[in-house]
């Protein structure tokens, strides 16, 4: 194995997953996001605003975003094959290590899927699904930095807990399942008040049916992703990175 057989074989990886998920994001998770800014950016006027301009203030001072139509897109997919090249590194790191050094069994076609499902669980499932659910624009949330914290606290719990599971003898495999359970026990940080910063009844009742979709679609996009990602990581393994042994 080489690093530049293992970073080609992350970035043919990163390429394909990324592509794959950006794909189903353009066509059923980015017309929900789109429908929900509209009701972000049209709230209506506040007590005290006399220029009927928003409570809820969009200052063009914020962070850079690209600009609507193929800006958007082209900077979207170029996201999405970025962080799925870096999963695809990890991944398939992972998955030679675990060839060399463990008596488990090899990693084949099968057991990479079912690493890509471990990988769906710690990445999306345990701090999303269980944690911190997938918001369309425009639902209140709590401060940032606290949602950051939490979500790199229990991913990384989660997948450390997953290993110890796996790989430890049987007295240590109950510190993997309070590992994994640790972050469900703390609590995810929640906003003080639930709900959409627009409060008209049209905004509450179409951004109500919006985020059931986004949950919907956000979910099924990460099983694609994490499912591509696995299959191909461990055919990348076999064919490219460890191909000499």
């Amino acid at each position: 194995m080489t690093l530049r057989d293992l970073i080609l074989s992350a970035l043919m990886v990163g390429i394909i997953s990324g592509l794959g998920y950006g794909l189903f994001q353009q066509l059923q998770i980015n017309p929900i996001i789109y429908a929900a800014e509209t009701f972000e950016v049209a709230e209506p006027a506040t007590a005290g605003n006399s220029d009927g301009h928003s409570g809820h203030s969009h200052d063009h001072s914020e962070a850079w975003a690209p600009q609507d139509g193929m800006p958007r897109i082209i900077s979207t997919l170029i996201a999405n094959i970025s962080i799925a090249f870096a999963l695809a590194l990890i991944m398939i790191s992972l998955m030679a290590l675990h060839n060399e050094k463990s008596n488990k069994p090899k990693i084949n076609t099968f057991t990479g899927v079912i690493w890509g499902g471990a990988a769906l669980y710690s990445f999306f499932a345990a701090p999303a699904l269980l944690g911190l659910h997938p918001e369309v624009p425009g639902t209140n949330a709590a401060a940032l930095e606290n949602r950051q914290l939490w979500w790199l606290f229990c991913t990384f719990a989660s997948a450390s807990g997953i290993a110890i599971v796996y790989y430890a003898v049987k007295f240590y495999k109950i510190a993997g399942v309070v590992l994994i359970a640790l972050p469900h026990l703390i609590g995810a940080p929640m906003p003080s008040e639930h709900g959409f910063a627009n409060t008209s009844p049209e905004a509450v009742q179409t951004l109500s049916e919006l985020t059931g979709q986004f949950y919907l679609m956000t979910s099924i996009g990460m099983v694609i992703l994490f499912v591509m990602m696995g299959a191909l990581s461990s055919f990348s393994l076999a064919k490219f990175v460890q191909r000499s042994k």
